[in-house]
């Protein structure tokens, strides 16, 4: 009979020490996890203006770097001290450029690599302030032969004869008939101080009367001008009449833009530039010499501005393929006219800017914009140069298509966002001089 036989098991226990025993991999024992450290980057999240970085140096450039910092895995992060920017006030950091998720320093705790993004609100009492219109000095010497002396009517010459004549386009014969009662803000003139002067206009008569000390003194008469300025253009000519029809609801004495397409295509450009004034009067496909002999009789002068803004030249270029020279002069011609006939006004100029799709011409660009550099030189104290289109290249120095439309000619939405802040910041600049 078998008999069952029962061998008995030896079991080992294992005593677990209180450390940790690490497990071996290939051999070696694994070390414990370090702790991660993350950074966070905090951008100024704006375009093109000055701006002070978290070291105290001021800084230019697209969504600069303000400040960096590090930080553990699962931990708060420092605030860095607020960024300043000028006429703007500091409203937090955001997780996106949109600024859509305010970042809590009190209680978010980072994960990952992080960028924080700046959100700014317009300052409600900035210090771009835009200067009201300072006449130039009205008195006359006691001495003088005349009690008074008009130069011009809305920047437009009187002339004296047996019947003394003031031409004037449409948008001058909308201003002067709806200041009949008292055109003397209209009118450039000086007078003694002992005598006083009032000039009003008869719409029917087409007559000015300048009185001095009640006395009717002096009479002009108002002459319709506009069709010498008529576009040839029909396209041209209906914006221009358009612009016109706005003449009265537009102030005299702020900031006119003027050109070609560039300018009449910055459709936020009012909302752009505020809280400075200006007005937009571009016409696409126009040439300098049609703002010099036409446009700017129509568009400009009327307008007593305090500051004139060009952008034109680049249809002299690419459309009328005109010589270096040819184009130069004209622009040269457009400058000295416009201060000829707005001695007291800031004229600037937009460089033009290199083209995508037009590389052919860059020569020639390149060549007209130096002219003009070396004109500006000796004619500073009135005309300031803007080359916004120096922010629209590559770091090659070709134009990036991705600021133009596809057309490779006109800016995008984005870079008229880039284009106008560095007009923007020539325009104050240059408006706080005059103060």
């Amino acid at each position: 009979m078998n008999k069952n036989i029962f061998k008995p098991f030896l079991i080992i226990g294992l005593s677990l020490s209180p450390l940790a025993v690490l497990p071996m991999v290939g051999g070696s024992l694994l070390k414990a996890e370090e702790t991660k450290v993350y950074h966070v980057d905090f951008f100024s999240n704006y375009l093109r203006q000055d701006f002070v970085l978290g070291s105290g140096r001021s800084g230019k450039g697209n969504n600069i770097l303000y400040t960096s910092v590090e930080a553990n895995e699962n931990s708060l992060v420092n605030k860095p001290t607020d960024p300043t920017r000028r006429n703007y006030e500091f409203q937090g950091w955001y997780l996106q450029e949109s600024c859509e998720t305010e970042w809590n320093f009190e209680s978010d705790k980072v994960t990952e690599d992080t960028r924080l993004f700046a959100k700014w609100g317009l300052a409600e009492s900035g210090d771009i302030v835009e200067p009201t219109y300072t006449p130039p000095s009205t008195v006359l010497p006691e001495s003088a032969s005349e009690s008074y002396v008009i130069n011009s009517i809305m920047n437009f010459p009187i002339t004296y004869g047996a019947n003394n004549a003031l031409k004037l386009t449409t948008a001058g014969l909308m201003k002067l008939e709806a200041s009949k009662e008292n055109i003397l803000p209209l009118m450039e003139y000086k007078a003694k101080t002992s005598k006083n002067v009032a000039a009003s206009y008869n719409p029917e008569e087409k007559l000015i009367t300048v009185t001095c000390n009640g006395e009717d003194n002096l009479l002009i008469q108002v002459v319709d001008d506009s069709t010498r300025y008529t576009l040839s253009n029909s396209t041209y000519e209906t914006k221009a009449k358009n612009y016109e029809s706005k003449a009265v609801e537009e102030e005299s004495y702020h900031v006119m833009l003027a050109g070609s397409s560039s300018i009449e295509f910055w459709e936020n450009s009012k909302d752009d530039l505020a809280p400075i004034v200006s007005y937009n009067h571009g016409i696409g496909g126009t040439t300098v010499e049609e703002w010099n002999q036409y446009l700017n009789q129509r568009l400009v002068y009327p307008y007593k501005p305090k500051m004139v803004v060009y952008y034109v030249g680049i249809n002299n270029v690419i459309n009328s393929k005109e010589d270096i020279t040819v184009i130069a002069n004209r622009l040269v011609s457009l400058f000295d006219e416009t201060h000829r006939s707005l001695p007291n006004t800031q004229v600037q100029y937009i460089l033009m800017n290199y083209l995508p799709n037009y590389s052919s011409y860059k020569n020639v660009i390149t060549a007209v914009n130096n002219s003009v550099i070396e004109y500006q030189k000796a004619n500073s104290d009135w005309l300031t140069l803007i080359n916004p289109g120096l922010a629209l290249l590559k770091e090659n120095g070709e134009p990036n298509a991705a600021y133009f439309r596809t057309d490779g000619l006109h800016l995008s939405h984005y870079g008229y966002i880039l284009w106008g802040s560095i007009i923007k910041e020539s325009i104050v600049a240059g408006l706080e001089a005059m103060q």
